[in-house]
């Protein structure tokens, strides 16, 4: 991939953002994540009657002047949440102008960003018919590089299998997490199977279906001859206007399925032309759909 995918200037006008979990998550260091555990933290979070044993610097002795009842107060520990990165590197990602690759490509090393000054753990799992070597979640701002590196470095090719990749990426990571996922969803084996093994299993997840506006509205008449960029398949049409409302048709149907899955498990999804300005998708989209703050 040679299109430069790190923009300071697109950064610096992330700073006062960061990413926003619904959940409350176990976590390794004291990130921006609410995490069940009880102890000290900035963050209250209710009362509970004094025990034997129980911190005598924990009890409101307001509450106790008033009611004359001890109560010792609880917190939440502020934890780092794991950012799972996958990112489609299949053949068809190569499609459009700019190419669906690099858009994504731009987009997760954004959402990278982010996480990382959340001090959050990011990790990168590129994937096409089969999960590639990974970039394991980790903090700092180092960690930008490798995943900056590894999305240059690996081009767009092979077929993709959706359903094959999700359930690689849910066997050898251990930690539940949020997952951003950033795909065309043009995969024949389908996608649900992977989607629901990964909210079976407790990760938070936001999907991208990432395509470009030449696949949204072909431009495409009279007689063309088209080649499968997965597969290498070529197919001579005639191609006018009823051709173009079955495509339009079945292409409805793919992004409507995939929309109406995750709806009915309160995951988001956002379709994304590549022509979308990634600023626009970051200040509009996601802070309105509560991705981000």
């Amino acid at each position: 991939m040679t299109d430069r995918l790190l923009d300071e200037a697109f950064l610096a006008g992330l700073a006062g953002l960061r990413v926003i979990s619904r959940g409350r998550r176990k976590g390794r260091l004291a990130g921006l994540h609410a995490s069940p555990r009880t102890g000290v933290s900035v963050e209250f979070a209710d009362y509970r009657d004094y025990s034997s044993g129980d911190d005598f610097r924990y009890i409101d002795w307001n509450v106790y002047g008033r009611l004359n009842r001890l109560l010792v107060k609880s917190f939440v520990h502020e934890a780092d949440l794991p950012i799972y990165l996958l990112v489609d590197l299949s053949a068809s990602m190569r499609f459009g102008h700019p190419s669906k690759v690099v858009y994504a490509s731009r987009l997760a090393v954004a959402l990278a960003y982010l996480g990382l000054r959340g001090m959050d753990r990011v990790g990168l799992y590129p994937f096409t018919d089969r999960l590639l070597p990974a970039v394991p979640p980790r903090h700092g701002m180092g960690q930008m590089t490798q995943i900056v590196r590894a999305l240059e470095r690996r081009p767009a090719e092979g077929r993709t299998h959706l359903n094959r990749a999700l359930d690689e990426f849910a066997s050898v990571t251990r930690e539940t997490g949020l997952v951003f996922l950033l795909t065309d969803f043009l995969s024949e084996e389908g996608h649900e199977e992977g989607l629901a093994r990964l909210l079976h299993r407790g990760d938070e997840l936001v999907a991208f279906q990432i395509l470009s506006p030449q696949e949204l509205e072909p431009s495409l008449e009279g007689s063309v001859l088209l080649s499968d960029v997965e597969t290498g398949r070529r197919a001579a049409l005639t191609v006018g206007r009823g051709a173009l409302a079955v495509y339009g048709q079945r292409l409805q149907t793919l992004s409507s399925g995939v929309q109406s899955f995750l709806a009915d498990r309160r995951s988001p999804y956002f379709l994304v032309p590549t022509d979308l300005p990634i600023e626009t998708l970051v200040h509009e989209k996601l802070r309105g759909g509560g991705i981000l703050r």
